[in-house]
């Protein structure tokens, strides 16, 4: 950080530094920092701390990614936010204002999750890769909150979140819901393959 810098630009340092002690999610793919739809009467809008971010020249993106719904929620649906994302590779750019975050990098575990939730979709003439938006905090919700998203088996109650090889996610529709994403585990659907076998029976009767 070599030069005069000018007090707009520390402003943006101070506003971001708070931010990410606030809100910033570090993982194997970055720095997110979520902000829910029309939230600027109370917070910086992501489109606030992008522009902050590129008055710091910190390399950045705008994401739609999706949080568990509220408690109080009537309609029990997710809540649509933004994301500002720091790709790990730019990091090294934030770390000029924000010193102490270069061993929290450092830390990161090589296992770490990463921004992406992984779902099979299951087709009558193929097994889909589908990646949910969610927030990149997602991996430190409670069951409770995994549950209230839809991200633990509709059938077993088993939570996808955990990544074993034999429970992968896979979003089997309820046949009076298509609509509807329905996530289930391997071990309850077997895989995917009973609901390609189905899928592909209906495909091929007559219209």
């Amino acid at each position: 950080m070599a030069g005069a810098v000018t007090p707009e630009v520390r402003a943006a340092q101070r506003r971001i530094v708070g931010t990410i002690n606030a809100s910033g999610r570090l993982n194997a793919d970055g720095l997110a920092m979520w902000r829910e739809v029309n939230c600027g009467e109370w917070k910086a809008t992501a489109a606030e701390i992008s522009a902050d971010l590129d008055l710091l020249q910190v390399p950045n993106t705008i994401v739609t990614a999706f949080r568990f719904p509220l408690a109080t929620s009537y309609t029990k649906a997710m809540r649509k936010g933004e994301e500002v994302r720091i790709l790990r590779k730019d990091l090294s750019h934030l770390v000029q204002w924000m010193p102490s975050l270069e061993q929290v990098i450092a830390d990161i575990p090589e296992d770490a999750p990463h921004w992406e939730f992984v779902v099979f979709q299951p087709r009558a003439d193929c097994m889909a890769i589908a990646f949910l938006q969610l927030s990149a905090e997602w991996p430190t919700w409670s069951k409770k909150q995994a549950r209230a998203a839809r991200l633990v088996c509709a059938e077993c109650d088993y939570d996808l979140r955990d990544l074993a090889e034999d429970r992968a996610p896979y979003d089997v529709r309820l046949p009076e819901q298509p609509k509807r994403r329905r996530l289930v585990c391997g071990k309850c659907c077997n895989d995917g393959l009973d609901e390609m076998e189905r899928l592909t029976a209906l495909a091929g009767e007559p219209s």
